[in-house]
């Protein structure tokens, strides 16, 4: 039997000659294998590129990579127990291996069971010079790539440790943000689609059930068969949805107050006041009108408000006459909307009749208090005005409200820009329309155009309203359920959501992905403070350079892709807390946010060959193994380089296969196929039928209402009303 000491010798293929902090040189012995060591229990490639070395000590053993192996012309090596000295001394080739220390090999006794090889990240102690370096047996290396069973989940097989499987802990990979990054083609999407799958799989194999949350924003529409057999709550949300899909839907009132500026693009000067100002307003009406009220609904909140902020600052008193003028100028303003409110309303009788006697009150209140014409020659009801009272102001404050509570509003004036509160975005173009003119500011009415045309395109453009002001709008608890999985008992599985936004149009795509990333986060981060519980959810976001790009901080960046840009970097920067990880896939790491990515601690890097992206990726990647990664651009598809948190040594992985039906779609074209099949073949061309969907979403409605057609014959009847009333409307 061969003595353990025997095996060690068998296995020695050099010494020590040079260390350096981030690595040390190897001579390999003269007697060592030149292409296969068949000594080491299994043929083993030797030497051999990203392949394993130790160097054992009295604490384990010291794990390097290979990452250079070279010849050098040196003299002979005097070999032991030959005699070579008749040997002519002319230059001799030998092999020379630099070797990168990654970590280190250690015994851990379990009570009851044979010692276990453990690898930890990091070296403890280095080589010395002479010390003799081994190639790692089975059980080594098994250790060092991560193919015990305690990491859960098999993601497919290292190639150069002799086909073991790799298997990965998916707190580790999803915890810490995953970054996948390859160039096209090189089987990043299958990559991605294969982790969620597997991990699934997993999870069902081993205690029968899954129940993860996992949210997908998908924008080339890749997934959407990808996990539909899957034992999961899988959903699929679309711009135009197909058969076992649903709407996408990303409501309007969801949006905070930067969202909404990014979107409207308000300048911070004029138009963002006047915008958060509307927000908070119309937030503070909510939805107690009826839809074609809700024109009315925002008069009367901001009457209120309006009347309100007086008496508390008491402008309407003797304290100069400005502003005892602007308040009775304000009076008049209302008494014209109000007017027109009458004309327009579709309620019923009562609230016609309530809003005719507030209206008469403000005018017999303004009238009352007229001295005389400042100019009889402009506009003689343009009068000059005595001291009003606060009764008086009052009296019209508690029939404003009156009106508000009998149609369910809680008469909140104001809430929370930011609060995800339901609201109409009709009432917010027309809070926009009054706060604009109401404001102190100059020309405040003119600065507000811009924000009232972006607020129309919402409610005019057919795909931008079915997502963001969609005809059936869940509520805020709706929505949490749809995209982070039930909590009822029977319906506790995990759940996949795939959000589809590839026909999403350009001018909101960042927008959209800006709220549903900061909904989740946000969620999670409330979830645990109320209930003190982590709800462990992955968040993965394909061609995340486009929503996470280097240059979207810049100057020159829309500022939909600003905000998106930031709200993903504060999630990579504090998602883990609250157990938000994500997994980012791209193409060009070189424009991906170097924050996004510093805050990646696994990669998963198939083929790179753009040498910007390259450098980006070694500048990046823990433990200072750059060097290994000069193999990316020769990776073939499928093969990865996996390396970070996940795993306790950079390993090379052929991924698991995936079948045909569950992959993306992202597939190569297939040119000579299509160049030489039959004229009979399947492939059909329908360009009358892309014609009309595409011409189709496009359509603008009259004023972005849902039942424009159905409501012609009341805005015929409400038009003759309206021609009656004698000054201009403001609607």
């Amino acid at each position: 039997m061969t003595r353990l000491v025997d095996a060690l010798g068998e296995r020695i293929i050099g010494t020590v000659e040079r260390v350096a902090a981030d690595s040390f040189t190897v001579a390999v012995d003269v007697d060592a294998p030149h292409a296969t060591a068949l000594n080491t229990g299994t043929p083993e490639r030797f030497p051999r590129v990203n392949g394993y070395l130790i160097v054992p000590h009295s604490g384990g053993a010291t794990v390097g990579i290979v990452s250079s192996v070279r010849i050098e012309r040196s003299s002979f090596p005097k070999r032991k127990g030959l005699k070579d000295f008749d040997l002519v001394d002319l230059p001799f080739p030998q092999r020379v291996v630099v070797v990168t220390p990654i970590g280190t090999l250690q015994r851990r006794y379990v009570e009851g069971s044979d010692h276990q090889l453990v690898m930890e990240r990091g070296v403890d102690v280095f080589p010395s010079v002479g010390d003799a370096v081994h190639l790692p047996g089975p059980d080594q290396l098994t250790a060092i790539v991560g193919a015990a069973d305690e990491a859960a989940v098999p993601i497919g097989r290292c190639p150069l440790a002799d086909g073991l499987e790799i298997r990965v802990d998916p707190d580790r990979l999803f915890g810490r943000h995953l970054a996948v990054l390859g160039n096209t083609g090189s089987g990043k999407s299958c990559s991605v689609a294969g982790l969620i799958r597997w991990s699934v799989e997993a999870a069902v194999a081993k205690a029968g059930r899954w129940r993860g949350r996992v949210v997908v924003l998908d924008p080339n529409g890749e997934y959407g068969s990808t996990f539909e057999d899957l034992p999961a709550d899988v959903r699929v949300y679309r711009v135009t949805p197909k058969d076992g899909e649903e709407q996408l839907r990303v409501p309007a009132w969801l949006w905070n107050a930067d969202e909404w500026a990014s979107f409207t693009r308000a300048a911070p000067g004029v138009q963002r006041p006047i915008l958060v100002d509307a927000l908070q307003r119309a937030r503070g009406a909510g939805d107690a009108f009826r839809a074609d009220d809700q024109n009315v609904g925002a008069l009367l909140v901001t009457l209120f408000a309006m009347v309100t902020e007086a008496r508390r600052s008491g402008s309407f008193r003797p304290k100069g006459n400005n502003n005892r003028e602007a308040f009775a100028e304000l009076l008049r303003s209302f008494h014209r909307d109000l007017r027109g409110a009458v004309a327009t309303a579709r309620g019923d009788d009562a609230l016609r009749a309530a809003l005719q006697q507030v209206a008469s009150l403000i005018d017999t209140t303004e009238r009352s208090h007229r001295q005389g014409p400042k100019d009889k020659d402009k506009d003689p009801d343009d009068c000059w005005h005595s001291a009003f009272d606060d009764c008086e102001v009052a009296a019209v404050q508690e029939q404003v409200e009156a009106i508000l509570r009998s149609s369910g509003s809680t008469v909140t004036t104001r809430v929370d820009e930011h609060a995800p509160v339901k609201m109409d975005v009709r009432a917010l173009r027309h809070l926009i329309d009054l706060g604009s003119r109401m404001s102190n500011i100059r020309n405040a009415d003119q600065h507000a155009s811009s924000l009232l045309l972006r607020v129309e395109m919402l409610l005019a453009q057919e795909r931008l309203r079915a997502v963001a002001v969609p005809d059936i709008e869940p509520t805020l608890a709706e929505w949490l359920t749809e995209h982070l999985a039930s909590s009822e008992p029977e319906r506790r599985r995990g759940s996949i959501v795939v959000l589809d936004l590839s026909l999403l149009p350009s001018e909101v795509t960042h927008t959209v992905a800006s709220v549903t990333c900061r909904m989740v986060f946000e969620a999670l981060q409330r979830h645990r403070r109320l209930l003190g519980s982590l709800l462990p959810t992955c968040l993965v976001i394909e061609e995340a350079h486009t929503f996470a790009h280097a240059r979207l901080g810049t100057d020159g960046a829309s500022a939909p892709a600003q905000h998106c840009s930031e709200t993903i970097e504060k999630i990579a920067r504090e998602g883990r807390k609250f157990g938000l990880g994500m997994v980012l896939s791209s193409q060009r790491p070189s424009e991906l946010s170097a924050t996004v990515l510093s805050q990646c601690n696994t990669f998963l890097l198939h083929r790179i060959v753009n040498d910007r992206d390259q450098d980006q990726v070694r500048r990046l990647v823990p433990d200072g193994l750059g060097e290994v990664l000069r193999e990316l651009p020769s990776l073939p598809t499928r093969r990865a380089v996996l390396l970070g948190w996940a795993t306790p040594a950079p390993v090379v992985v052929e991924m698991r296969a995936l079948d045909e039906k569950h992959r993306p779609r992202s597939s190569d074209p297939d040119f000579w196929q299509a160049w030489t099949e039959p004229p009979d073949s399947q492939r059909t061309v329908d360009w009358q039928a892309v014609a009309d969907e595409w011409v189709a979403g496009a359509t603008i409605g009259g004023d972005g209402s849902p039942d424009d057609e159905a409501s012609d014959g009341a805005e015929q009847d409400a038009g003759e009303q309206r021609a009656a009333v004698e000054d201009d409307l403001p609607f």
